[in-house]
């Protein structure tokens, strides 16, 4: 609770400013004021909670100030002090919303209680006008459908000129990894958008888990008005601002029971940034104009990219993937379609690079690449996911010590890690002895297979914890445990920490 005190007599200023203290060390105290012309400026300028003041001082008496707030709609609480019991005074004070009218000398108990109430009051008015504010009743109608609430939208009109039945617009700023690098310019430039368009009222929203900055557009005269003003200045204005890496997307709806609808429908359309040469603003309005062309599978670079994978052609691998990244982005095609050829052709890569011994599932893992591949917004991150293949193949081909029935059995190890599989059961899979084998691994590893397979076990329990929020029991299952509480202390052991302790810090 944020006070001010406003009173002429110095020892009992200062004095009220300690006892505040003492009572409760949560009271801020922002300004002291002699009369009330200081007072009314200090309160304009810290804008406190509650104000404490005097009614008889030089210059401006207490009332005076009080009635002067009160014609600039300034709510903040008040507590009278006076040495006067006059009715007039009493009566006046009441009129312009006091909390209460304490006589001279001021009983402590009595001060305190009435502090308590004041403040009681005063959270309460805070959480109503929040519950009311226009930020609070998007992030709401965002994450859920509303009831209808006849004062909430009595409310909304009368302080922001909101029609919660009236017509909106949900505009996206998708950020992706870059989203704490523009994410406050983003969101200053959308707070402005209404007053800078002079067509339609925006309120700004940060919406962290998504990656995306938004704005929800209302007092439209009409949609297309709207949607010109965005796609021929607004978006402009956002690329140059993230020099062309936001994703934007464009969608309208009614009312606020049908924000949530909308919003996650144009989220889930911001993939179609993928194709048509690579579109900024999607507009969801327009989605069945977009990504009808149909999609021929390049055969030929797939073919291309096997033999480049078997002759440990770098440059050739990567060749391939740009041309075939290039054949996708160039047609207008839907992105379902495009993520799929992209999900085939990765895989082609990955399987043809195990088979020829030049990566290992261990060091790669698949099943969370192939899922960024299938919520992939942009190119970039479709490219970061070959990028991770291409780079796990040009680093096992510069291993040269490494035999490649060594890489097999790790490929093997890395297959069948959590289904128990012994070092009898790998070599026989391989053609040779258990005993050479493991001669084998120790001497071109430097771990013997029952390291292998542990170090195999606990990455797999790391990237579980941190990437799901499976359950231990759950995660010693994948991972080849019988009993989570011995999978904890391996992984103890291994790491310093309990599984649990790990999840908490690498989250």
């Amino acid at each position: 609770m944020k006070i001010v005190i406003v009173e002429d007599e110095a020892a009992i200023r200062n004095g009220m400013g300690n006892i505040l203290k003492k009572l409760n060390p949560a009271y801020e105290l922002v300004g002291k004021a002699s009369n009330g012309i200081e007072g009314l400026e200090m309160i304009r300028k810290e804008k406190p909670d509650l104000v404490i003041l005097d009614i008889r001082m030089p210059d401006m008496d207490g009332l005076e100030m009080l009635k002067v707030l009160r014609q600039e709609n300034n709510g903040c609480r008040a507590v009278v002090l006076t040495a006067y019991s006059d009715f007039d005074y009493a009566k006046t004070a009441i009129e312009l919303g006091i909390e209460n009218y304490l006589l001279k000398p001021v009983k402590l108990k009595e001060l305190e209680e009435t502090l308590k109430l004041a403040e009681k009051r005063i959270n309460e008015e805070k959480e109503q006008k929040k519950k009311y504010s226009l930020e609070s009743a998007l992030t709401l109608a965002l994450a859920e459908t509303p009831e209808t609430d006849t004062y909430m939208k009595e409310q909304l009109m009368e302080k922001y000129g909101f029609d919660a039945d009236g017509n909106l617009g949900i505009f996206f700023v998708w950020l992706g990894e870059r989203f704490q690098d523009y994410a406050e310019e983003i969101y200053s430039s959308l707070k402005e958008a209404g007053r800078n368009s002079g067509i339609f009222s925006s309120c700004a929203l940060k919406r962290e888990k998504r990656d995306l900055v938004m704005a929800v557009l209302y007092r439209m005269p009409g949609q297309e008005e709207a949607a010109a003003y965005i796609e021929t200045k607004l978006a402009s204005v956002i690329s140059g601002q993230t020099g062309g890496r936001a994703v934007m997307g464009l969608h309208f709806c009614h009312g606020l029971k049908g924000l949530s609808e909308a919003a996650a429908g144009l989220f889930g359309a911001l993939d179609y940034s993928l194709t048509g040469g690579g579109r900024e603003l999607i507009y969801y309005d327009k989605i069945l104009e977009m990504g009808k062309e149909p999609f021929k599978y390049p055969l030929e670079l797939e073919t291309r990219v096997k033999q480049a994978v078997a002759g440990k052609n770098s440059t050739e691998i990567s060749r391939c993937v740009d041309k075939f990244i290039a054949y996708c982005k160039a047609g207008d095609f839907h992105p379902a379609a495009v993520k799929e050829a992209c999900f085939r052709y990765f895989s082609v890569v990955f399987h043809a690079a195990r088979e020829y011994g030049r990566i290992y599932q261990t060091d790669l893992p698949v099943a969370r690449r192939m899922q960024e591949m299938m919520e992939a917004v942009t190119w970039q991150q479709i490219r970061d996911v070959f990028s991770d293949c291409m780079s796990q193949i040009e680093g096992e081909n510069e291993e040269q010590d490494e035999s490649l029935l060594v890489r097999k059995a790790r490929i093997l190890i890395g297959d069948y890690y959590n289904q128990g599989i012994t070092l009898e059961e790998i070599a026989d899979k391989l053609g040779v002895s258990g005993e050479y084998l493991s001669t084998r691994l120790k001497k071109e590893t430097g771990m013997t297979f029952t390291e292998t397979m542990k170090k195999v076990r606990i990455e797999r329990i790391k990237e579980l914890l941190v990437s799901t929020s499976l359950k231990l029991n759950q995660i010693a299952d994948q991972a080849g445990y019988s009993d989570p509480k011995y999978m904890s202390r391996i992984f103890k052991e291994e790491t310093g920490m309990l599984p649990s302790e790990y999840r908490k810090t690498h989250l």
